[in-house]
């Protein structure tokens, strides 16, 4: 255990590229998960910048039922650095990974509408207040024993229309997310295709294993038609190359799939 400013550390949940994540208790009683930078990157502007980005947008955004919220945020000052932190209300349950763990899980129809639903309700939220997600993936979204769903890891989000370096999970990536341009709210509606096609086919779909081969994938290989045709044609409409061809959002595509029988 570490005592880190107002929240003793317990025990790890996670590790990413900008942080780690632990489950921490404040003097009050206060549960949460508490991500903070790495130590390694407390002197990095560029790392410390997409952190307090995250920091502030959880902590200023509106909540909703499918997205994470913030419980405090600050930073942690030490002779030795000065590391940003935020503590998270714990999301119950497992990441949708380890629900098609192993491969070939197939997931009953209703149940894959309703959570790639409330992905798209959650990404919706955010489109709505301006922002891309960026790296909407079975390992960021939480699902409870009620299937109820959460959306987490707000690290790389970025304004909508904004440009920037290559960033997400390699995988899930739009092909203009790989070729480093603009993000658009197509962007997370093709990151959307790709979780709800694998949770259909039982299956990853631009995976390929080095990262080069994935995101070559991602640009040129055309996925397998699902057994579902409506779903099927959802699902092509939200992986389409172009984003111009793409459903535009995410609200577009909660539609969709609501409208779905």
């Amino acid at each position: 255990m570490e005592q880190f400013g107002p929240w003793l550390l317990e025990s790890l949940i996670a590790v990413g590229g900008m942080g780690e994540v632990w489950r921490g208790t404040r003097e009050d009683g206060q549960v949460a998960a508490v991500k903070r930078l790495h130590s390694h990157l407390a002197r990095n502007d560029e790392a410390r910048a997409l952190f307090t980005n995250e920091q502030h947008l959880l902590t200023t955004l509106p909540p909703h039922p499918n997205l994470i919220e913030a419980i405090e945020a600050g930073t942690v000052v030490t002779e030795a650095s000065e590391r940003p932190y935020v503590a998270l209300a714990l999301a119950a349950g497992q990441d949708v990974r380890s629900l098609v763990a192993p491969a070939g899980t197939i997931l009953p129809r209703a149940r894959v509408r309703a959570i790639v639903l409330a992905a798209c309700d959650a990404v919706a939220h955010l489109q709505a207040h301006g922002w891309v997600h960026g790296d909407v993936c079975p390992g960021n979204l939480v699902v409870d024993d009620a299937d109820h769903v959460k959306l987490v890891d707000l690290g790389v989000v970025r304004r909508i229309g904004e440009g920037g370096p290559m960033r997400g999970t390699h995988a899930y990536m739009a092909p203009e997310q790989v070729r480093g341009e603009p993000w658009t709210c197509a962007t997370d509606v093709f990151a959307l295709g790709v979780v709800l096609w694998e949770l259909v086919a039982g299956a990853r779909l631009f995976h390929r294993g080095p990262p080069w081969l994935t995101m070559a994938a991602v640009i040129e290989a055309v996925p397998d038609p699902l057994a579902d045709p409506p779903l099927d044609a959802i699902v092509r409409a939200a992986l389409a190359k172009d984003p111009a061809a793409r459903t535009p959002t995410a609200a577009a595509l909660a539609a969709q799939l609501r409208a779905l029988r």
